[in-house]
């Protein structure tokens, strides 16, 4: 029976590390990078204490945790740890799919991956047949090898050697079997239960490796047995040996009868061993290409039959006897493949299922609009598209004004798409939505313990998640003046500081900010910094309003009709030409938004379902402006006349002369006008 795989021969330096105060967005995107289905998490001391699979991931997600939610709230713990000399089995349940091992001291010394532990059985397995066949070449009992280390690879009698020469130290051989082992002494004497024996050595080289076969003599034999004899004790060992093995084994003749038969697998087909000898292989196995093998002598290695609704790994190799073709031996190498299939079954739902956890993450923190769907045609849109498009070749920090609903936000996401950051994430922040006691916190992060209620761990800020690529901050002009010292800081020094840090931590971002307010007259009004201004305004891109470029209402009204009846399932309905005056008529003082929101309350009501007249349209749209009833002429000129000379007397402070040559009349006129009753 050969060895089990100890854990020191697959084990590798694990792809990944997690620690318990990563954020589990943090654990997502190095996993997805990784691509690992499960990775070891350890604590400050570098101890492993769990890990952290893609189905946690994808249970945190569906739970609603934040992702800044740390690795240490939500890790699993691992069903067993390993050391360098345990030996995994193929009956464990392989959940997560890799063991750790580790020291004394819990110190992460590898990793054991599923994947790779079974290569390596199935390199020993083969290794063991090879040995088998040493076995069979043997003109004597055999009745233990080991490599050059004393592990034992293959014995006769389990009660009698155990895994390795290390315990035998209390039988009385014990020096004369490892003197054999190790040195070239040869034909030492022992007594074993009161009879005397007579040990010998065999040097034998299988696939490479160096192995020592001793082999146990009555003292009176001088001789290897006869052949017939030889053969005779050989064929019982080796049944021994196949009985003992944990593996399915099964042997054919040249016409496909079988010969031989384990208890194991037997028990895997159903039935018992004296009812499948005997028959032909056919007959009793479905599928079976044994026959096929023991006729034309060409192997099958890790080939998959079906049995019964179930699955396993068969390995067929034909049997030759100096030179002839005698048969066929197959072996079944995972008997219980199914639950190794259920495992690929549950491990590429779980991909499934972290890709939707990636998408989702991805949705939120990348731009989704490009240029081609900034819409318009009249000269003002194309001007600042194309300024837009000049700003998005540099990395310079980009200033967007505009009234509410231009589409300042569409603009950004289209900069950084069109930009050398486009394969970075897009970070969105609204300042005005943020609470103004949060946004520090929201923005630069904190580590662990800074205040009361700070998550263990610490958390990333926006600024932090945006490496490598581009933050956006929506109406910049409502962020407070304190803030405003700290951003200018990041802006001018490229570096954060979370909330209880000992020091900054140096970020790689591009920044892009928006509003829809006057900063030059907040600025006059001390409430925003010249500095600041001076830092964000290196490419300012002012979006014109829907009110000055009513030409892209005949290109924008075909795009939302698209748009809005696309999203909600209905028809694309067109616009009756005696409804498309009170489009233009209107102010839009929401922009495109509105016009959006026009669209889709007009597509909701639409009566006929295929066009929209006027009779569709809101009422807002219909209402004339409030217009004062117009006056006579004369007073209204009159009005103006005594306005004009008033402003430039007080200019002149008095005096009328210059007042007079600041009108363009006069002194006379001017003299006239100043005394001209009502």
């Amino acid at each position: 029976m050969f060895d089990r795989v100890p854990a020191e021969e697959v084990m590798r330096r694990p792809r990944m590390t997690l620690q318990e105060a990563e954020s589990i967005q943090e654990a997502a995107a190095k996993m997805y990078h990784m691509q690992d289905d499960a990775a070891p998490v350890l604590n400050e001391n570098e101890e492993v204490t769990g890990y952290v699979s893609t189905d946690s991931l994808m249970t945190a997600m569906m739970k609603g945790l934040p992702p800044e939610t740390v690795v240490a709230d939500m890790m699993e713990r691992f069903p067993r740890m390993l050391k360098a000399e345990d030996t995994p089995s193929i009956y464990w349940k392989w959940e997560p799919p890799c063991l750790p091992v580790i020291d004394a001291d819990k110190k992460l010394q590898g990793i054991v991956y599923a994947v790779d532990w079974l290569e390596k059985t199935e390199v020993v397995v083969n290794e063991t047949e090879a040995l088998f066949k040493a076995v069979s070449a043997c003109d004597s009992e055999v009745m233990v090898i080991a490599d050059k280390s004393g592990r034992v690879k293959w014995k006769t009698d389990s009660r009698l050697f155990p895994a390795d020469l290390s315990q035998l130290e209390d039988l009385s051989f014990y020096n004369e079997i490892t003197e054999l082992l190790h040195d070239s002494g040869n034909n030492s004497r022992l007594d074993v239960d009161g009879r005397p024996f007579r040990l010998r050595v065999d040097r034998l080289t299988v696939k490479g490796r160096a192995y020592t076969a001793v082999r146990l003599l009555p003292a009176e034999q001088t001789s290897v047995p006869a052949d017939g004899e030889g053969w005779k004790e050989r064929a019982e060992q080796m049944e021994m040996v196949i009985e003992l093995s944990h593996d399915g084994i099964i042997m054919v003749d040249r016409g496909g009868v079988i010969t031989m038969v384990n208890k194991e697998y037997a028990d895997f087909i159903g039935l018992s061993q004296d009812e499948l000898v005997g028959k032909h292989v056919t007959e009793v196995i479905e599928n079976t290409r044994m026959h096929i093998v023991a006729e034309t002598g060409k192997p099958e290695i890790a080939d998959i039959q079906k049995i019964k609704g179930d699955y396993m790994v068969a390995n067929r190799l034909p049997i030759y006897r100096e030179g002839k073709l005698e048969g066929a031996v197959g072996k079944v190498l995972f008997k219980n493949l199914g639950g190794f299939k259920a495992l690929k079954h549950r491990i590429e739902n779980l991909e499934k299922e972290l890709a939707t956890y990636r998408g989702e993450w991805q949705e939120t923190n990348r731009a989704k609009y490009q240029f081609e769907q900034l819409i318009g045609r009249s000269r003002t849109w194309e001007k600042t598209k194309h300024l837009a498009r000049q700003a998005a070749e540099t990395d310079s920090n980009v200033l967007l004004q505009g009234e509410s609903g231009t589409g300042k936000e569409l603009f950004a996401h289209a900069i950084h798409n069109a930009g050398v950051r486009s394969p970075g994430p897009f970070v969105k922040v609204n300042c005005a939505a943020i609470p103004r006691d949060l946004i520090e916190s929201e923005l630069f992060g904190y580590v662990e313990g800074s205040f009361t209620g700070a998550k263990r761990g610490g958390k990333k800020g926006k600024f932090e998640a945006a490496e490598g690529g581009t933050i956006f901050l929506d109406e910049i002009g409502e962020l407070p003046i304190h803030m405003q010292v700290k951003l200018l800081r990041v802006l001018q020094e490229r570096e954060i500081e979370r909330i209880g840090a000992t020091g900054a931590k140096p970020v790689n971002i591009r920044v892009i900010a928006a509003t829809n307010r006057d900063l030059e007259q907040m600025i006059e009004d001390g409430d925003f910094r010249l500095d600041l201004y001076y830092r964000l305004n290196v490419f300012t891109i002012l979006i014109p309003p829907l009110h000055s470029r009513k030409e892209d209402i005949d290109v924008l009204l075909p795009y939302f009709l698209r748009k809005v009846a696309g999203r909600l399932g209905k028809p694309v309905p067109s616009v009756d030409p005696e409804a498309m005056p009170y489009f233009h008529s209107y102010s839009w003082p929401g922009n495109t938004r509105e016009l959006e929101n026009v669209i889709e309350r007009t597509v909701n009501v639409l009566k006929n379902g295929r066009s929209i007249s006027s009779s569709d349209l809101p009422p807002k749209l219909f209402r004339k402006k409030n217009v004062k009833e117009p006056r006579v002429l004369s007073e209204t000129l009159f009005e103006a006349e005594q306005k004009a000379v008033n402003e430039a007397l007080l200019y002149t402070n008095g005096n009328k002369s210059k007042a007079a040559k600041l009108l363009g009349i006069s002194r006379t006129a001017l003299y006239e006008k100043i005394a001209k009753p009502h």
